[in-house]
């Protein structure tokens, strides 16, 4: 079964044009022997190769490059060999391969970046409570998937610099013997092998590690964070996604979610995501146990991915990039820095079924505006998408007009939203929206979330460079009015 299988010779394959009307392909020196350089830029211009991936189906990536073959009429090997060593990320599922093992992939030996998950098991992590996974039964049962040996062996790796593992039940650290000292991004999830002291020393060996994803905040201890100050100069961006553990009896479900002692916190952490897992159960109680304040030189947090979780975080004084979502609020109610560059608040719960409409939206949105600084001179990106009045979230805005460079900004409809003084629930503040907009001088960027009109953008700042709205297609004639003025115009995708 080949079709997991890369390897310079895939293109010997039969074409799919394989018949009689096909023209024959050219073979002759001239085409042979044109430079690397040359070769590179004409297929450049059929598929640009920044763009190349490797996913999971082999088969379609073999007719893929059969399809551009014939285009530019090259059968040469020389011609197989360049597009092998232009690809420089590759995903593979390990339950989509022959016989579920690594060991039939062959990767391109120019790889930068590297996926690897095992399907067979993710379903246990994103809805089976723990008691019920037992990842050593798992792997005896469906096999192991030799991805250590793989990974070891492999000398194709050597210039590898990002790897994301997921779901990969037999990964232990000694698969990254080769690796240690070549890796700048790591991410280990749902991979239970992988223990506290296994992850000690593993950290170790990671001289140049920048960016580090794990899925448990039990690793996390005392010694953990030493180990990290001691010998991760270079590690500034951490990403902790929490686990539930579910605790099932004859008459409910207990989800028990504990989040890290982030009081310790490593200095050199400038960059710090928390996401967190809730498995979709209609009868169940949570038991939030809360975090430790974030010591005073984190600079950017992003808490979006949070739901029901109180005393999550603090708001560090020297804080600049900010990413958080309902119901997720800061113990500290203080007004937000000066420090602030990006702030991005959206009024309700991301990715989550738990969205029940309540005077709560509207509450959340109002505590985070009067949070904004009364000075933020960096303050270059506003995300906001809000349960608010207008009028009091527009003017909040225009504090920083002299600042902000993109925007992206939609007032959300609640059924216990104030919309008498608006002319159409659906275009809530409108002119107000338009106003607003205008004394944005430094204006580059803007996100709008209603219909436009091409005599709408007349007024709009003249240092607007793109603009994002919803169907953009059925509205030519605004298309061309913007670019006369030097705006792009893109479609904006609603969430």
């Amino acid at each position: 079964m080949q079709r997991f299988t890369i390897n310079t010779r895939f293109s010997r394959r039969p074409s799919i044009f394989n018949n009689d009307n096909t023209p024959k392909r050219c073979e002759t020196d001239i085409v042979r022997y044109l430079p690397v350089e040359i070769l590179i830029q004409i297929f450049n211009n059929v598929f640009p190769v920044d763009l190349m991936r490797i996913g999971d189906d082999f088969e379609d990536f073999i007719i893929f490059c059969e399809i551009e073959r014939i285009i530019l009429r090259l059968t040469c090997r020389k011609w197989n060999n360049i597009i092998i060593n232009l690809i420089k990320h590759a995903s593979f599922d390990i339950f989509k391969i022959k016989k579920c093992k690594l060991g039939y992939v062959v990767p391109p030996p120019n790889l930068k970046k590297l996926e690897i998950t095992d399907s067979r098991y993710l379903h246990a992590n994103s809805c089976d409570p723990y008691s019920l996974y037992n990842p050593y039964n798992w792997s005896s049962r469906l096999g192991r998937s030799d991805i250590n040996e793989w990974l070891i062996n492999n000398k194709r790796l050597n210039c590898l610099k990002v790897l994301h593992l997921r779901g990969c039940v037999d990964f232990t650290v000694c698969g990254l013997t080769n690796l240690y000292e070549q890796l700048i991004e790591l991410s280990i999830v749902d991979c239970p092998k992988i223990t506290v002291e296994s992850l000690k020393y593993m950290l170790k060996h990671m001289k140049n590690l920048e960016t580090l994803t794990i899925n448990t905040d039990k690793f996390f201890s005392s010694e953990v964070y030493k180990t990290i100050n001691l010998f991760l100069p270079k590690l500034n961006n951490l990403r902790l996604i929490i686990p539930c553990q579910c605790c099932i009896s004859s008459s409910r479900r207990d989800i028990i979610i504990q989040i890290t002692d982030l009081s310790c916190l490593p200095t050199i952490i400038s960059n710090l995501t928390i996401s967190q897992k809730i498995p979709s159960y209609d009868n169940h109680i949570f038991h939030i146990l809360s975090s430790t304040p974030p010591p005073n030189s984190l600079r950017r947090l992003d808490v979006s991915n949070c739901f029901f979780l109180k005393d999550l975080f603090d708001i560090t004084p020297t804080l600049t990039h900010l990413t958080v979502s309902y119901p997720s609020f800061p113990r500290n109610a203080i007004k937000l820095p000066s420090t602030l560059e990006y702030l991005n608040i959206s009024g309700y719960v991301r990715d989550s079924p738990y969205t029940s409409e309540s005077t709560n939206f509207c509450d959340y949105s109002k505590k985070w505006i009067d949070m904004f600084p009364e000075d933020a001179p960096s303050l270059h990106t506003l995300i906001l998408h809000l349960y608010a009045s207008p009028e009091r979230l527009f003017s909040a805005i225009l504090k920083f007009s002299n600042t902000i460079r993109h925007l992206d900004c939609r007032i959300l409809l609640s059924h216990m939203s104030d919309i008498c003084m608006c002319e159409n629930p659906c275009h809530l503040g409108r002119q107000l929206h338009f106003n607003m907009i205008r004394e944005l001088k430094n204006l580059k960027e803007l996100k709008f979330h209603s219909r436009l009109e091409k005599d709408e953008i007349e007024n709009f700042p003249v240092s607007l460079k793109k603009l994002w709205i919803i169907n953009v297609f059925n509205n030519r004639s605004l298309i061309d009015f913007a670019n006369r003025r030097g705006i792009e115009v893109l479609e904006l995708h609603q969430i």
